[in-house]
């Protein structure tokens, strides 16, 4: 069983720099308190500090080391500053080759998650929890239910879990494990 955080939220600043806001690190033990009494045996994060800020509680109160992986790293949308980032991104939900300057394709930062999150499942015994960015785990998830698109990505939370069950190689099936706390 896998279960995917996306980052809570996180300040302004340099992107792989970029930590959690204070409502973040709330959320961010909010999150260890919903996957505490999971049995997770491993947990995997992106290099990006807000993603390994969100479990560095859960890794915390579970005594598990964090495994830095940088193929769970956010998509790179373009080289700089853009004026409009949602239509943007809006736009390569539609068309998954494009890529803009200085940017990664839809389909190249699909391909390098789901290949990281696969191979992390098939060679990983146990529960894990895995770290990311809310476009890299939609388009992962994407490749479990064409549903899922830019509307899908508009509606995540920060942070968010889903938890992906296998039932062998393929299909696997996800469903949204997160809710806000009371």
């Amino acid at each position: 069983m896998l279960f995917l955080v996306r980052h809570a939220h996180a300040d302004y600043g340099p992107d792989e720099m970029r930590g959690l806001s204070p409502a973040g690190r709330a959320a961010a033990a909010h999150v260890a308190d919903v996957l505490a009494s999971q049995g997770i045996a491993r947990i995997y994060s992106s290099p990006y500090a807000r993603a390994i800020e969100t479990v560095q509680p859960l890794a915390d109160r579970l005594g598990v080391p964090i495994a830095i992986n940088d193929d769970l790293r956010e998509r790179r949308l373009a080289g700089g500053p853009l004026d409009d980032f949602r239509a943007v991104l809006e736009v390569t939900w539609r068309d998954f080759g494009l890529v803009p300057p200085g940017g990664e394709s839809s389909a190249a930062a699909q391909a390098r998650v789901t290949r990281a999150i696969r191979r992390i499942g098939a060679t990983t015994p146990g529960p894990i929890a895995i770290a990311s960015h809310g476009n890299a785990l939609a388009l992962f998830l994407h490749t479990l239910d064409a549903d899922v698109d830019f509307s899908f990505w508009a509606r995540m939370s920060t942070p968010d879990v889903f938890v992906v069950e296998r039932a062998g190689p393929d299909p696997w099936t996800f469903r949204r494990l997160w809710s806000e706390p009371r």
